[in-house]
């Protein structure tokens, strides 16, 4: 029984340490954007919608948690986010209905990545280099809009030959069928993830180097 709990309380700690990490942040903030990501336009737009649902999530999650116990906290959450997002998406329908259109039913689903964010926030995750559970979110949410403007832009680089407004005649000549699909977008979040692990890695590896020399210097 012993062994049994701590197995558990192993594993535990090991789903901890992953979710607490900014990759984790980039890819469960980005993932249901992905399919409506096939341009640059679209992909900064599905972008803004999910940064700006992210923030306003985060920040009514403390309130949202004095009232609500464990087993109705998600669902409150989830009407508070699809509402945020539907305004979101009325702004996004006047700003550009071609765009509107272009994102269709992905637009809603921004608010699922919302109360994944709001819920890490709301319990009090920090990740580097936010100090706060705000903090954090806000820096999710630059790093997903970054992540979906990045990822529309190669979709539509790589299927169309567009680079802003520009035709690159070889692209266009021979599109990569993968790319403006799940696959693709899928292909190019996965790039995404790998370099924002190797940034963290390398970030953490100085810090260790930083605290290695000041215990040196003070013996």
């Amino acid at each position: 029984m012993a062994l049994n709990e701590n197995i558990v309380r192993e594993q535990d700690e090991r789903i901890a340490k992953m979710i607490h990490t900014p990759t984790f942040l980039v890819v469960a903030g980005a993932l249901p954007g992905l399919f409506a990501a096939t341009s640059f336009e679209n992909g900064l737009m599905i972008g803004l919608v999910s940064a700006a649902a992210i923030v306003v999530m985060a920040s009514l999650a403390p309130l949202l948690r004095t009232f609500t116990g464990t087993w109705s906290r998600v669902p409150v959450m989830l009407m508070v986010s699809v509402t945020i997002v539907t305004l979101l998406g009325f702004g996004v329908r006047a700003t550009n209905p071609v765009v509107f259109e272009a994102l269709g039913i992905y637009l809603p689903l921004v608010s699922v990545n919302a109360v994944v964010v709001a819920w890490i926030a709301g319990d009090g995750m920090t990740v580097a280099p936010a100090k706060t559970p705000l903090t954090t979110a806000i820096f999710a949410a630059a790093m997903v809009l970054a992540a979906l403007a990045f990822v529309g832009f190669i979709n539509g680089m790589l299927t169309t030959g567009q680079v802003f407004g520009l035709t690159m005649g070889e692209l266009a000549a021979s599109p990569i069928a993968a790319f403006g699909k799940p696959t693709g977008s899928l292909l190019v979040l996965a790039l995404v993830a790998v370099f924002v692990q190797s940034v963290e890695q390398a970030c953490a590896k100085s810090d260790a180097a930083d605290a290695s020399d000041t215990e040196g210097g003070e013996r």
